[in-house]
């Protein structure tokens, strides 16, 4: 792969026999190539490692590298140690060994990337990735019982409307997605008991999550997407073994003998002994989860009929 943004640290000879004879291959810099996601940040990166075999590589739409003319304002760079532009400028100010501008205007100066790249490594601003971040995924299938899963490089997308669905892809190995494929299979999909991601609070699904697509990049990993509606995702409960506290919104209002935990989405949560809600009723309930999208949906119509209802006429 030629990287026509990144400058080589040399060459090697190899004879592909099958493929022409002798080619010369650039050779990369790892700690470079480890680098690129923050050092190019306007770079579609999963686009990148999710483009499809046989289709055009985004990267081949950028402009190949010309010596000496790799040039950032002090925005990027302000981006690539993800901060705002003002903080970039302060450390220009009060660093006499910033690097010097090498274009540009006086207002908006131009510096070299390299220059600034190896400057913020030198002053802790950024830091070679040293691995991929990764998904702990705990789960349960119809018939019972509760599998862990590990997805590299996940990318975690979270509707904003419980009508909309989540989705979750991340690299897989093919015994882990055969596995994930046929716990999902069944008429209800499987349940998401605790679900793990960077920057995001722990997250569990009632059911109904499903394998929607699997794909190899090339010769690499397999790449697996899960998805399900957005309106069964909640917060996990606390503990080891994860899950969530299921809301039950009742189809007939709870009356006077309601002994359950009353919640602002105008659900309970059942206790045995209750008359209108225990285990000798079976009561049909819309279940939600607790502090979920569908939770807050409800939570917010019972404020709003709650306000018009105490409205003056």
């Amino acid at each position: 792969m030629r990287l026509g943004f990144v400058t080589p640290v040399g060459t090697v000879e190899i004879d592909y026999k099958s493929h022409g004879g002798w080619t010369t291959v650039p050779l990369y810099s790892a700690q470079d190539v480890a680098l690129l996601p923050i050092v190019r940040p306007l770079v579609d990166w999963r686009a990148v490692a999710t483009a499809r075999p046989g289709r055009r590589s985004p990267l081949a739409a950028l402009t190949p590298l010309v010596p000496g003319e790799d040039r950032v304002l002090l925005a990027e760079v302000g981006q690539i140690a993800g901060v705002g532009r003002a903080a970039a400028a302060n450390w220009r100010r009060r660093n006499d060994n910033f690097p010097a501008p090498v274009g540009g205007t006086a207002t908006s100066p131009e510096f070299d990337r390299a220059a600034v790249v190896a400057w913020l490594l030198a002053h802790d601003k950024i830091a070679v990735p040293t691995e991929a971040p990764s998904a702990a995924l705990v789960v349960a299938g119809a018939g019972g019982g509760t599998r862990r899963f590990r997805l590299e490089d996940p990318h975690l997308l979270l509707a904003d409307d419980a009508e909309d669905e989540d989705r979750l892809s991340g690299w897989s190995t093919d015994e882990n997605a055969d596995a994930l494929a046929a716990l999902s299979a069944g008429t209800f999909g499987l349940t998401v008991k605790h679900l793990a991601t960077p920057g995001t609070p722990p997250l569990a699904v009632l059911g109904e999550a499903r394998v929607i697509d699997r794909f190899r990049s090339g010769p690499g990993g397999l790449r697996l997407t899960l998805a399900w509606p957005a309106g069964l995702r909640g917060t996990a409960a606390s503990g080891a073994r994860g899950g969530l506290v299921r809301h039950g919104v009742a189809y007939v209002g709870p009356g006077e003998g309601c002994v359950c935990k009353r919640h602002d989405c105008g659900g309970v949560v059942p206790v045995a002994w209750c008359q209108e809600h225990g285990d000798a009723v079976g009561p049909v309930l819309e279940w939600h989860p607790e502090h979920g999208i569908r939770c807050a949906d409800l939570a917010s119509r019972s404020e709003r009929i709650a306000r018009d209802s105490a409205a003056p006429a």
